[in-house]
């Protein structure tokens, strides 16, 4: 679909890190990709995972961190503190000026 002209945003977490980075950038040479880390504290991961209906205990407090180990990212956002309206306007801002430094 990236291919053919379409936007597309995936939304992954990526267990392996760097090596599965690297995986999946190997699928989209060629493309312009936009690689946005999303950090947040573990213990405000695990509260969070706690009022989660579909929750599974201690996946958020193990990825957390882990997810992370290696990864190259465009822009980051750490959402421990900052809102989801605050955390996309910083990937917009990142966005706008990426492409009018193009």
């Amino acid at each position: 679909m990236a291919r053919a002209g379409l936007h597309v945003i995936i939304d992954e977490v990526l267990l392996d890190g760097a090596a599965a980075q690297r995986r999946l950038a190997s699928q989209l040479v060629g493309l312009t990709v936009l690689w946005v880390g999303v950090h947040c504290d573990p213990a405000v991961a695990t509260a969070r995972e706690a009022a989660r209906p579909d929750r599974i205990a201690g996946m958020a407090a193990s990825q957390a961190l882990r997810v992370h180990q290696g990864m190259r990212y465009d822009v980051t956002v750490d959402t421990t503190t900052a809102s989801v309206q605050d955390s996309a306007r910083a990937v917009l801002a990142h966005v706008r000026e990426r492409r009018r430094r193009e």
